[in-house]
């Protein structure tokens, strides 16, 4: 006899029978994940660090983290059509991944800003690259 197998379809984590909610998304789980219907871009951050940016998506480009980015010097011109922009505003950068794979990509920003902050501390090692 085969076990049936439910799904979060926000996480994408397994569950064996007899559970009924994701323990970490918290939400309803299903017998199997909707493809048709996509996984829909929520919003993960608003930098304003080229730097951080980069090094985010070089690890969700590792990790397989489908994302999209929008980022300039002009953004509210995206946000409202009729904003008058005579000189360019602070860079910043909107990123935005799939949902099921919202989890991964917020542990992943949450490392990268903590990495940054201890190298901010005195004494601290210097950067080395990472395979991640």
């Amino acid at each position: 006899m085969s076990e049936i197998i439910r799904l979060c379809p926000r996480c994408g984590a397994e569950y064996r029978e007899g559970f009924s909610i994701c323990s970490d998304c918290h939400v309803p789980l299903v017998s199997r994940l909707d493809t048709e219907a996509g996984d829909p871009l929520v919003p993960l951050a608003m930098e304003t660090s080229f730097d951080l940016v980069a090094e985010l998506l070089d690890r969700f480009e590792k990790k397989a983290i489908p994302y999209v980015i929008e980022a300039g010097t002009a953004l509210r011109c995206l946000d409202d059509e009729t904003a008058a922009l005579y000189e360019p505003e602070d860079w910043q950068a909107r990123i935005y991944v799939v949902s099921s794979r919202q989890k991964d990509a917020a542990g992943i920003l949450a490392d990268v800003k903590f990495r940054r902050q201890l190298e901010r501390l005195p004494g601290a090692p210097r950067r080395q690259e990472e395979d991640q």
